[in-house]
């Protein structure tokens, strides 16, 4: 017998989205035009909400970010 006052989380685990109709650019470090895209103007990695990334291409992008800096193909402070 269940509670009635717990949540019934069922619903949101088993939840799928299905495939993708579309799937965005491959992120590279080395397209930089691309990666100003999801950028500020003071070169901070604009967020999830705003640009519209999953989880995963969020990471990819963070590292593409990380590589370029590193390599000097995007500052580290204002584009």
């Amino acid at each position: 017998m269940r509670d009635d006052n717990r949540r019934d989380n069922d619903s949101k685990r088993n939840f799928n989205r299905g495939p993708r109709e579309w799937i965005g650019p491959t992120i590279d470090y080395k397209d930089v035009e691309l990666l100003r895209k999801f950028m500020t103007s003071s070169s901070k990695l604009m967020s999830r909400r705003r640009t519209g990334t999953s989880a995963q291409e969020q990471n990819a992008l963070k590292q593409a970010v990380k590589r370029a800096r590193f390599l000097a193909l995007i500052p580290f402070r204002g584009i």
